[in-house]
């Protein structure tokens, strides 16, 4: 099943280094999004397979 959820992540202007903290909380992203730019956050709108 294919589910969405916002995560909260290291701020970073680098692809990869998003995917790879994805992955570090067990997600791997079929598609991802910035949604909003903290201080030193950014949070993700990403969508998976559970």
């Amino acid at each position: 099943m294919i589910t969405s959820d916002i995560v909260k992540i290291k701020k970073t202007d680098d692809n990869a280094q998003i995917e790879n903290e994805l992955k570090k909380i067990g997600i791997e992203p079929l598609r991802w999004a910035v949604v909003k730019v903290l201080d030193d956050e950014l949070l993700i709108s990403v969508s998976y397979v559970v």
